[in-house]
């Protein structure tokens, strides 16, 4: 179930309330289903069932079974169409029975009465009904829809005109094709009836077409708000600013880069965060920002922004610092891996181990050397870096990823320092970027890329050569990055739940896909302290499947 914001929520009576009314629509829906279906079977004396049709009754009540299901999410959407049916109804059938008082008996002059009920139920719990839909994709969907309903008609239209006596056993006129073709749901008399496979295969695909772009429409109406980017200029310079002064995470520059999120803030103004929406799921970027003593209150708000606009909540790669401060609120931190932290103090003994010097040896030998460059950087430095990016990308199991990782962008690197691989002919023939950070002495990088042509181990010196430059800086932790899934089969990680059990075969097996053992052995030769990173969302198995799917959609570079 979402979360929202506690201070805001309406009495406990009337959410019970909503929930009671809710549960009832449902109830009714498959009661009008059923009394469709029984009348069918009465019809045919219980048999032939494969001759049963789907009637207006039967879409309606399905219809106020998807209602009912949306007012369980408190769909303001859902709150108003279902008041506007239960008042048509009661209008309808009022009228009816009193054109035919003689067909209603007691137990028919029930349905009025749960009507009013049901409609004055949802009228005083109507402030409960908050969650809002997106409009600009419902006009979008009544355009396709439309357009796709206009070439159903020509469609329709042609056909009925064009198939002979064969298939309807007498010919259809223009004016009756035109009728035929706009009633979709037999609700006159005198619909065709097909004799021949191409008739019975035209009718369904005429009925499809009409049904899935009417479905469509209403689907959509009740769809939750998507992101749209609009400039975001003044709010992420203001949330550069929090980082400057409240520093917190070696990887808080990704919360300003790429251009891909949005930034809330606590009504103080001194505590924030970033996010990114992709199907349904609002993706923060790492831990809030910010003054902790307003996080309580920035999540409150946060939630309750999530709640009216139908998102999902997830916290994506935090660390255990706050999570007290998740819990409280509802989430369950999921490990997803770990990150290694270099303390570069204490790096002197590793690198004069054999293996590094072998490294250090053989490159120099090969006359190849390194030069870190900082910002500006001049377009023909940034023009051989691009090849050797593409280059590297053309390998398996390779991709760009955005987020809360880096990609190769121009803009981007000219905001940082580079490590630039050189051969003996004076060619680059690898880089490695050194990511802005805002804590003092500490370093990150992002992009570690080298050429084919370049020696085995090119990655390692290029690595020793950044971190010999960041300690001569006086630099004293080197993040060396996430190692997704590392960890999740650790003692001291002693959940069993399903999520668990998936991420550890998947870490076992998984590496005929992404490289997860190797990627970890690469970093741990530097001999890192290991972090726990998580995902902080609303338990539930459905729910993380959700969030991991939105988040690889998240992560795409288009």
């Amino acid at each position: 179930m979402l979360l929202y914001n506690r201070l805001m929520q309406p009495p406990r009576s009337t959410l019970l309330l909503t929930r009671l009314v809710a549960y009832v629509v449902l109830a009714y829906g498959a009661s009008i289903i059923a009394e469709a279906l029984l009348t069918q079977l009465r019809m045919h004396h219980g048999r032939r069932l494969d001759l049963l049709l789907i009637t207006v009754p039967q879409v309606a009540g399905l219809g106020y079974m998807y209602l009912g299901t949306l007012l369980l999410r408190r769909k303001y959407n859902a709150w108003l169409v279902t008041l506007t049916l239960l008042g048509v109804s009661f209008v309808l059938d009022t009228w009816h029975m009193l054109l035919f008082p003689v067909a209603y008996g007691p137990d028919r002059l029930l349905r009025p009465l749960l009507i009013t009920l049901l409609a004055g139920a949802l009228w005083v719990t109507r402030s409960a009904f908050r969650v809002r839909s997106d409009v600009r994709t419902f006009q979008q969907a009544v355009w396709v829809s439309t357009l796709v309903l206009m070439v159903a008609f020509l469609y329709g239209v042609g056909g009925f005109t064009l198939l002979d006596d064969r298939d309807f056993h007498h010919e259809i006129s223009l004016v009756s094709a035109v009728h035929q073709t706009t009633d979709q749901f037999g609700l006159t008399d005198n619909h065709p009836v097909a004799y021949t496979h191409r008739a019975r295969l035209f009718l369904d695909s005429l009925s499809v077409i009409s049904v899935a772009a009417v479905g469509y429409v209403v689907i959509s109406f009740f769809e939750p708000i998507r992101m749209r980017l609009v400039s975001q200029t003044v709010q992420r310079a203001k949330a550069s600013r929090l980082l400057e002064r409240y520093p917190s995470d070696v990887d808080d520059y990704f919360k300003l880069w790429p251009h891909d999120k949005l930034y809330y803030f606590d009504d103080t103004g001194e505590a924030g965060l970033a996010y990114h929406v992709s199907g349904g799921v609002a993706l923060v970027a790492g831990n809030p920002f910010g003054d902790s003593s307003q996080f309580d209150l920035l999540l409150h708000g946060f939630l309750d922004l999530c709640f009216v606009n139908d998102w999902l909540p997830a916290f994506i790669h935090v660390d255990a610092q706050n999570r007290k401060l998740y819990e409280k609120h509802g989430f369950r931190l999921q490990k997803i891996g770990e990150e290694a932290v270099l303390d570069l103090g204490g790096f002197d003994a590793t690198a004069r181990g054999k293996y590094f010097r072998q490294i250090s040896n053989k490159f120099t030998r090969l006359g190849y050397r390194t030069e870190v460059v900082h910002p500006p950087h001049n377009m023909e430095t940034l023009t051989a870096l691009r090849g050797i990016s593409t280059e590297w990308l053309r390998r398996p199991a390779r991709a760009e990823r955005g987020f809360m990782l880096g990609y190769f962008d121009e803009a981007y690197l000219q905001q940082c320092p580079l490590t630039l691989l050189y051969d003996a002919n004076g060619h680059v023939q690898g880089f490695l970027n050194l990511v802005p950070t805002f804590e003092v002495g500490t370093a990150n990088y992002d992009l570690l890329r080298c050429t084919t042509a370049a020696p085995g181990n090119a990655n390692d010196f290029l690595m020793l050569s950044a971190i010999t430059h960041l300690r001569n800086k006086g630099v004293g932790t080197f993040n060396l990055g996430l190692c997704p899934l590392s960890g999740v089969d650790a003692p001291e990680n002693d959940e069993k739940t399903l999520i668990d059990q998936a991420l550890r075969f998947a870490y076992a097996n998984g590496d005929r896909f992404y490289s997860f053992s190797g990627l970890r052995r690469f970093k741990a030769k530097y001999q890192p302290a290991w972090e726990s990173r998580y995902i902080a969302y609303p338990g539930g198995v459905r729910n993380f499947t959700r969030v991991l799917a939105a988040l690889n959609r998240a992560m795409k570079i288009k």
